[in-house]
């Protein structure tokens, strides 16, 4: 199944949410906006290593749709 980038983008928060949990408070903006960020940098990485114009544009879309969630 081929996902939208806007599905990709609740994909990778989702996948990055536990490694964004606070031990001190629970606080799901913090946690949603911790996962965020990493997942900018993983697209980025992504993004550095692609050379096909389909991917590039597919991940830019998620890169975009992830920073306007910030």
């Amino acid at each position: 199944m081929n996902l939208t980038p806007t599905q990709k983008a609740d994909e990778l928060i989702e996948k990055f949410r536990p490694f964004a949990h606070s031990n001190f408070t629970y606080n799901d903006t913090g946690e949603t906006e911790k996962a965020t960020r990493c997942a900018i940098i993983a697209v980025d990485e992504i993004l550095n290593m692609s050379v096909y114009a389909y991917d590039k544009k597919f991940w830019k879309e998620v890169k975009q749709i992830l920073t306007d969630r910030l």
